[in-house]
């Protein structure tokens, strides 16, 4: 058999069932590189964004999923004080054996048979059950709202996380170039040592800062694996290749705005006044039972002798009554009840103006959290920029004799710290705006992720709440509002909401950031080169152009 030719690969097995080593040409290499690339572009390997892991954490999350699972046992509640109002059927079946003796000769056997069935109906309760159904209904919306506000710190805690994720792993890539420039930094010094030019007090600097600077290095990898580490336990698996953070919104256009958010929105606001509708419900509920209440009962029984199955022996009883019954003494405790259904809700009233004032509180410290993080954002990028000029000149300056190690390796230093800020700045800038939006109440997973499934917790309770209803039990319901207490009693005036004082002297708030501050990589430290005086960083004052001194206010003379 002829040789293959050269350019092309060789296939054929050797006798042990080994594969000749293939041979190829570089027009063959060629085309498996073009192969390899067109597949690699058909499928590129997407980067995980904020919507996915909202996504993942919605889906997975098992503190959501607990509560999910505890507002079903919520709805329940309802159904069952629904059900107050129907019929209750019961069934009984006993056998038994009796023996009838007389002068110690037993005179009769007899074994019996009893069926019994009985059924009750209540008509009227002087408003009792309609109390206990509305309390449990406003149970199922306070329940909702407790859902919500769940769903709305899972969303607030994927933000943090995944922000922190990004953050920690710039933040880790600059403390490994600030070990990289001082490495540098120390060789060059052992370098000019040998000739004379430094001595081994420079030596010794440059060293100390590396070793500090390798500790440093260390507590970044820490911080970088504990935010992973948060990472997976909110969202339910580790992080891969995140995506830059995307934008989210809208945003209160002022703080007025935003106080009135929060006052309709609020998710813990919210749960409040659904608590306060509960406790007031049950207190119409107590106060049900110094009333009459009105009931019918019906029983059929059937028994039979088992030795005389012919059923001549059987009792059939059929038995019907109607029960109106009045508590007439009961030395004071429905009474005693009934004031203490009553203080209760009045504490539930007050726990109303406590959860306002907590989200009027919690808009103030968004917003004002929001508005630093992004005046620190542009001083930032300014402290970054001049840094990076002045570190730039220092090396220049000391390799030409006019700086000393030290003043070199504390402006390198000052370089890292101000780029380390800036990226704590960029994820303060960011979870502000979640916090503020939470705080409004606007915050949900279909804000971040616009393909999420939303889980809807009234469907399960519109599927239950009829389960099991009789065309009876919408007549009692009707006839128990009669003469019966209501089930809400007003607010005082200071608790509705109109008039009540909001936090004054809220910073403005900036201008959003552009892509420049939130997205744009920082310069490595060791490309920091020095600028003619037409490139300065634009906040960078420049000679004669320095800004006025604020003027002092007359009040702070003294």
């Amino acid at each position: 058999m002829a040789a293959p030719p050269a350019n092309k690969p060789d296939l054929r097995a050797r006798n042990d069932g080994t594969v000749k080593p293939i041979s190829l040409s570089a027009r063959s290499w060629s085309k498996l590189v073009l192969a390899a690339g067109l597949a690699f572009i058909a499928h590129p390997v997407s980067a995980e964004t904020l919507a996915d892991a909202v996504a993942a954490a919605y889906a997975r999350n098992p503190a959501l999923n607990e509560q999910r699972f505890r507002q079903k046992a919520n709805d329940e509640g309802y159904v069952q004080a629904r059900a107050a109002y129907g019929p209750q059927l019961n069934g009984q079946i006993s056998a038994g054996k009796s023996r009838i003796t007389v002068g110690g000769l037993a005179v009769q056997d007899q074994e019996t048979n009893t069926a019994t069935l009985s059924l009750n109906q209540p008509l009227y309760s002087s408003g009792r059950l309609r109390g206990s159904l509305a309390a449990a209904r406003a149970n199922v919306l306070a329940g909702q709202e407790q859902l919500r506000a769940t769903e709305q710190q899972l969303v607030q805690n994927v933000i943090s996380v995944y922000a922190a994720v990004l953050r920690d792993e710039a933040r880790l890539a600059v403390g490994r170039e600030n070990v990289t420039v001082l490495q540098d930094q120390l060789r060059e010094n052992i370098a000019r040592r040998r000739v004379g030019d430094v001595t081994l007090t420079d030596v010794g600097q440059a060293d100390s800062r590396l070793a500090a600077a390798e500790l440093q290095l260390a507590s970044l990898e820490a911080s970088l694996a504990v935010s992973r580490g948060q990472y997976l336990q909110v969202v339910g698996h580790n992080p891969g290749t995140l995506a830059p953070l995307p934008d989210i919104g809208p945003m209160p256009t002022s703080i007025d705005d935003a106080f009135v958010r929060a006052e309709d929105n609020n998710p813990d606001l919210s749960v409040a006044r659904l608590v306060e509708q509960v406790s007031s419900a049950e207190a119409a509920s107590v106060r049900g039972e110094r009333g009459f209440s009105i009931s019918v009962a019906g029983q059929a029984s059937y028994s039979n002798d088992l030795l005389h199955i012919d059923g001549r022996s059987a009792r059939k009883t059929l038995t019907g009554q109607v029960t109106l019954s009045q508590p007439l003494f009961n030395s004071g405790a429905i009474q005693s009840r009934v004031r203490e259904a009553d203080a209760r809700n009045s504490a539930d009233q007050v726990g109303i103006d406590q959860a306002r004032r907590a989200a009027m509180q919690a808009v103030t410290l968004a917003w004002s959290q929001l508005s630093a993080a992004r005046v620190a954002l542009v001083a930032g990028q300014r402290q970054v920029e001049s840094a990076q000029l002045a570190f730039a000149g220092m090396q220049r300056e000391q390799r030409n004799g006019l700086r000393s190690t030290i003043d070199t390796l504390n402006a390198e230093q000052e370089l890292q710290a101000a780029q380390l800020n800036f990226l704590q700045s960029r994820y303060s800038e960011y979870v502000a705006r979640g916090s503020l939006l939470a705080a409004v109440g606007t915050l949900r997973a279909k804000t971040i992720a616009s393909d999420v499934e939303v889980y809807d917790p009234e469907e399960n309770f519109r599927r239950v709440r009829h389960a099991g209803m009789t065309p009876l039990e919408p007549i009692a319901m009707g006839l128990d509002r009669i003469g019966s207490a209501a089930v809400r009693r007003p607010l005082s005036a200071n608790l509705t909401g109109e008039g009540a004082p909001r936090p004054d002297q809220a910073p403005a708030l900036p201008e959003k950031p552009g892509a420049a501050l939130t997205e744009q990589p920082l310069v490595p430290i060791n490309q920091s080169r020095v600028v003619p005086a037409s490139e300065l960083p634009g906040g960078l004052p420049r000679t004669g152009a320095l800004p006025d001194r604020p003027a002092t206010p007359p009040d702070a003379v003294r």
